[in-house]
């Protein structure tokens, strides 16, 4: 059992400590009566001032303590750093029997609350991230604003962690529900649990002050368990088998799916770049100074363009599906002017500057009713080509930006088709492209190609920074994602990194219980980068284009418009075809960056975490070489690297393994990993598909 604390501690008040801990360990013996364990109880960070704690004598103290109370003891506090001569943050986790299990400085510099007189952290140092075994599971430590940064979770995650736990001192002011989103963000995106702890009450000489709850324990679905008022301790039942099942799936998974070694190679870019890694600063003149200089070079990637407030079209659209029988050509241009019925009609309003439409809205999500490398070449369409030009002579006649998402053959690169997004300028010109790097290919379900497929041959082809790019327009800088991307933080990082401040977002998403996970991440994507996310979802499809009914199958709208903030400035709550209207608002987006308590992509430095992402972990790059084969087929990459995983100990395999099929969405798909079976026939037309058992995945 998990107890999350939120009462206010002191070093100096190991006795009052000691009481605390007694009482909990009086509750959790009337709990645990079967099989008697440890607890595991969660402190809050210690509100003790700014005063410093020696710190080999404090780990004791808590340690002979942690072994009296046979608990296990974790939390922050203020100590002398190892690094520098002054105080700095330490995350600890102490054993039942009194076994320093973690010891670690915060990463970050105190953004929440203000950066400190005297204090410093271990800002832009390379970490080795800890990870140890408790009753709860495997649990590593992130103190305070380090939750806040994506990559140091999924460094733990490679690691083994399986519980974050975050020690904290939250505040209220206007972020705090966007750093409660992103802690349940955190916990989506690695499918792991996220515990915090920050005290209710905090002061000195019995001057307390009341505080936000904030404690928590949060699971990858979006299912949160918060303190309801100002109780001493919240009581967590962690299942973690279940976590452990969930892994073992395979499916959504990032941490095994992830394309690491690609952004590795990006990081390395970053860090030649630098004259140095990053001065530790040990006060608070030291922190003003590195903060001048990092807002310096981020101001330096500031979008150069003069139109600085401006409104924005999010269309929903309802597409035909196109199947084997249908007039593709024809068909598609046909969901085209459907689409552009509903924007045309406002579009040239002069305050409309940006026409956003969602994925898919020429073809409908892989079509035909399955999905196949011939079935999408057949889809897929060319940038120049006649459909975007349709597209072209609306962004020229309502003088708007217009963006949107389709499968794309590019001839540099025959045979492969690719999801891509693209951006056209108010003269109808393509000023932007941008290839979707996170797909559901990786299940096997989607045979599109992604840059890190058939990686060497893109870069010799386009080049690294072709990966993630960005461009300047006199209505800022704007970038775009597809879909599954924005559930993978280290996409919309990159393009913020090189100054986005616009990230358009076209998708489509399934109406479905995990709908609670896409929407943390997506308010936490724009909080955690300060930008805009435009996320235009379709609002259905017709499956057969010859009904008169439009059958929905699972397209169910929910646009939406979250502001450089983490709120949501609107969203479309039905199905069916609409117009979502909203304001960029560029001007207070640039004064949110010039605040280094704000701006977090500033205190992001790639040398913390680079040796995890270019170590063996997520999907190898260079997977695909015939574009007429699959190389995620039966998910065979996946079930490799999750052997491994389960070799290294970076996941555990489930007590009890679940009744839950492996396999990919769609019962058509055969186990291809089964002893003797013959690799299927290359299907060579789409005639030929129709014989195909197995080939296809339903849609």
């Amino acid at each position: 059992m998990l107890y999350i604390s939120q009462k206010c501690w002191s070093p100096d008040g190991i006795d009052a400590l000691s009481e605390h801990i007694e009482s909990i360990n009086a509750s959790n013996g009337r709990f645990e009566v079967v099989d008697p364990i440890e607890a595991v109880i969660l402190l809050p960070h210690s509100s003790d001032g700014e005063t410093t704690h020696d710190r080999k004598g404090l780990l004791k103290s808590l340690s002979d303590l942690a072994a009296e109370k046979n608990v296990f003891l974790a939390g922050s506090v203020l100590v002398k750093s190892n690094k520098a001569d002054v105080p700095c943050t330490l995350g600890f986790l102490i054993s039942s029997v009194g076994e320093v299990l973690i010891e670690v400085e915060k990463i970050s510099p105190e953004l929440i609350n203000g950066i400190a007189s005297e204090q410093s952290s271990a800002l832009g140092q390379a970490m080795d991230f800890k990870v140890a075994d408790t009753p709860i599971g495997q649990v590593g430590i992130l103190p305070g604003e380090d939750i806040l940064f994506p990559h140091y979770a999924r460094s733990l995650v490679w690691k083994g962690a399986e519980v974050i736990l975050n020690p904290s001192e939250e505040v209220a002011d206007d972020l705090f529900d966007a750093r409660q989103n992103a802690r349940m963000a955190r916990a989506f995106e690695n499918a792991a649990f996220i515990a915090t702890s920050s005290a209710v009450s905090r002061g000195l000489n019995g001057m307390a002050s009341a505080f936000p709850r904030a404690s928590g324990l949060s699971d990858w679905n979006g299912k949160q368990l918060l303190a309801k008022s100002d109780e001493d301790v919240i009581k967590a039942d962690v299942y973690i088998d279940k976590l452990r099942r969930k892994r073992a799936a395979i499916f959504s998974i990032q941490a095994l799916h992830l394309r690491a070694n690609l952004y590795a190679d990006g990081y390395k870019k970053m860090i030649a770049a630098q004259d140095k890694a990053p001065d530790i600063p040990k006060n608070r003149e030291a922190y003003v100074t590195e903060a001048r200089t990092r807002l310096e070079s981020s101001k330096a990637m500031e979008g150069t363009g003069h139109e600085t407030e401006y409104d924005v079209l999010l269309v929903q659209s309802v597409k035909k599906m196109i199947q084997k029988t249908s007039d593709v050509h024809a068909l598609r241009t046909e969901n085209i002017k459907r689409a552009l019925i509903l924007p045309g009609r406002t579009a040239s309003n002069p305050n409309v500057r940006l026409v956003a439409l969602s994925e898919f809205f020429m073809t409908g999500q892989g079509g035909h009713g399955y999905r196949s490398p011939i079935t999408l070449q057949r889809l897929a369409i060319r940038y120049p080509g006649p459909e975007m030009e349709l597209l072209s002579e609306f962004a020229l006649k309502h003088k708007v930006y217009l963006s949107g998402s389709t499968f794309e053959i590019d001839d540099k690169l025959p045979g492969y088709v690719f999801n891509s997004a693209f951006i056209l300028n108010d003269s109808g010109d393509l000023i932007h492209r941008y290839r979707k790097i996170q797909c559901a290919d990786v299940w096997g379900s989607l045979p599109d190609t992604t840059p890190s497929s058939i990686y060497d041959r893109y870069l010799d082809t386009y080049g690294y920074d072709f990966l993630f790019p960005v461009v300047d327009t006199p209505i800022g800088k704007l970038a775009t994602i597809v879909c599954f991307d924005q559930a993978h933080p280290e996409i919309v990082r990159m393009m913020v990194k090189k100054g986005a401040e616009v990230i358009i977002h076209p998708s489509s998403e399934g109406h479905g219980s995990g709908r609670r996970g896409w929407d943390f991440a997506r308010q936490t994507r724009a909080f955690e980068n300060v930008a805009y996310i435009l996320s235009p979802l379709p609002g259905g499809e017709q499956f057969d284009p010859d009904s008169h009914y439009e059958h929905t199958n699972q397209m169910r709208g929910y646009s939406k418009m979250v502001n450089f903030d983490g709120s949501i400035q609107g969203v479309l709550d039905t199905p069916g075809a609409a117009v979502l209207a909203g304001t960029v608002d560029l001007l207070a987006l640039r004064r949110a960056r010039a605040n280094p308590h704000i701006n977090l992509p500033m205190w992001d430095d790639p040398n913390v975490y680079v040796n995890d992402y270019a170590a063996d972990v997520g999907l190898e790059n260079n997977l695909a070489t015939d574009p007429m084969e699959n190389p995620y087929r039966g998910m065979k990459p996946l079930k490799k690297k999750l052997a491994s995983y389960f070799e290294r100990g970076i996941f555990v395999p489930p007590t009890v393994a679940s009744s839950r099929s492996l396999s990919v969405p769609g019962k058509a798909q055969p186990d291809f990993d089964k002893p003797g079976d013959a690799a299927p026939p290359k299907p060579k037309t789409l005639a030929d598909e129709e014989k195909m058992d197995g080939e296809y995945i339903q849609v």
